[in-house]
């Protein structure tokens, strides 16, 4: 058996010269077996959706200013007195230009026919995250400080509160890409803020209580959007604002229990699973080569299509012993291999050594 390639999305702003340079970078960078060719839309992930809510100033209001300087620089909005939020003020406003995005896949996929199956992959950050940060971004700072976010659990309520809306924003999209484009597409669902929220349950020895609730809104949104029709995988990450983790675990046990209740869920509502990618990497810093790190990879269901987030531009051999490792503790051949997040913020040489590693573990084949 092999292992596939999976590029998390974003390239170096030298390589975003149009959406076709884009598609066919990741083609010749993805050896033989990609997941799918991604195109993010916003090579800063969300940061032009945020300031874009600016424009719907009659319903929301800027309670927090803030200039996205780093991570405790982030704005909150609120709604307005007597306003009513809806799902237009919340959508992330994408169609049209993913006609663009799907014109340069056909094209490209036409002209290679080795592409014939494989999907364009778009990003779509977890409506969760969008309404954390669209309304909660002044309780998120490195470390997500408890002492901070209680003070200002007002904006994280209002967040919360919020959160049914963005998703069916959310979905209504999801929903009309797929009645245009059907199965051409696979979505890329970015959830940091459900991974983010079990590493500091971790740390304050509370997973018992995060996991049940994250768990259920990832499920759920998982559930819809197949429900719609569309396919998905999912991306869980530490936050990579300016190279910089939100923070840093002590090892995957966090993400094998957000997993672990995730699968019930699903199972129970008799969705399929999707492949998950689990960054083990975070931030500037690679993935550890401390096999204990790995250690709770015993427990996760086996039921997950596991994506190995281990692959770091800085080393070829670590990056391998890394994989080594995940695949170890896992019990099983990953079914893809990645890095933890997208490679925006990689300068060229390390986004092509990046994909030349890649390129290289998905070449093998395994025994199994």
């Amino acid at each position: 058996m092999t292992r596939y390639a999976h590029f998390v999305g974003s390239v170096p702003k030298e390589l975003m010269t149009g959406d076709g340079a884009v598609l066919r970078w990741f083609a010749d960078s993805s050896g033989e077996h990609p997941t799918g060719l991604p195109c993010d839309l916003d090579p800063d992930w969300i940061m032009q959706y945020l300031r874009d809510r600016a424009e719907h100033d009659d319903v929301l209001e800027v309670v927090r200013a803030g200039e996205y300087a780093d991570y405790s620089d982030f704005p909150s909005y609120g709604l307005r007195r007597g306003a009513k939020l809806e799902p237009r003020h919340m959508s992330m406003g994408r169609l049209e230009r993913i006609g663009s995005v799907v014109a340069a896949f056909d094209e490209l996929r036409a002209a290679r026919p080795e592409l014939a199956r494989t999907k364009l992959q778009l990003s779509q950050p977890n409506p969760l995250d969008l309404a954390m940060f669209v309304f909660a971004g002044a309780a998120v700072s490195a470390g997500f400080p408890l002492g901070p976010a209680l003070r200002r659990s007002n904006v994280i309520v209002a967040a919360l509160r919020a959160l049914p809306v963005v998703t069916e924003a959310v979905l209504e999209e999801i929903a009309a890409v797929n009645e245009r484009y059907g199965d051409r597409v696979v979505w890329q669902v970015e959830s940091p803020f459900a991974l983010l929220g079990m590493v500091k349950a971790d740390q304050l020895g509370a997973k018992w209580a995060a996991a049940p609730l994250l768990s259920r809104q990832l499920a759920g949104l998982l559930t819809r959007i197949h429900d719609v029709g569309a396919h998905s995988v999912v991306h869980l990450c530490y936050g990579d604002y300016q190279h910089k983790s939100l923070l840093s675990p002590r090892s995957l046990a966090p993400a094998v229990t957000l997993l672990n209740h995730t699968v019930q869920h699903l199972l129970a509502q008799g969705t399929p699973l999707p492949a998950v990618h689990i960054p083990c990497a975070f931030g500037s810093e690679p993935a550890p080569l401390d096999p204990e790190f790995y250690a709770p990879l015993r427990r996760l269901d086996p039921e997950w299509k596991i994506i190995a987030g281990v692959v770091s531009p800085g080393s070829d051999a670590d990056s391998t012993h890394a994989l080594r490792l995940f695949e170890e503790a896992a019990g099983r051949t990953a079914y893809g291999v990645a890095t933890a997040c997208g490679l925006g913020r990689c300068n060229v040489a390390e986004a092509e050594q990046a994909a030349s590693t890649m390129a290289k573990l998905t070449a093998e084949t395994i025994a199994g």
